[in-house]
């Protein structure tokens, strides 16, 4: 009896234990629906789904018809971000806004993968 009661309050005990909700930014989700691949030096994206193993290029101004069109994911369907180096700001901001003015969320828990940091 004593050892169920112990079991149960150390269980209790270790529910508590984790990151607080203060320390990080909280993903929307575990798993995007799509993961997006911008390449920056062929100015391409490539677009999978999450049960793909590679997905489709297309120029990254129809990111948003070929997500809603051909693999039709629905407004706040969730993406994720890839890049390859020497991408163009321009190119990255107007994807970001044409994803978030179609509805589409980012999977968060890393900030915002529309702010570009250059290393030298």
């Amino acid at each position: 009896m004593k050892f169920i009661a112990l079991t149960i309050l150390t269980a209790g005990l270790l529910a508590g234990c984790g990151p607080s909700p203060g320390n990080s930014v909280p993903k929307i989700a575990e798993r995007p629906d799509a993961t997006i691949t911008i390449d920056g030096k062929h100015h391409t994206c490539v677009v999978a789904l999450l049960k793909e193993a590679q997905g489709s290029a297309v120029p990254c101004g129809d990111v948003v018809p070929f997500l809603r069109d051909e693999l039709r994911l629905q407004a706040g369907s969730v993406y994720d971000i890839r890049t390859v180096p020497d991408i163009d700001d321009k190119e990255l901001a107007s994807l970001g806004a044409n994803l978030k003015g179609a509805g589409y969320r980012f999977i968060g828990g890393r900030g915002d993968p529309f702010i570009i940091e250059h290393k030298d």
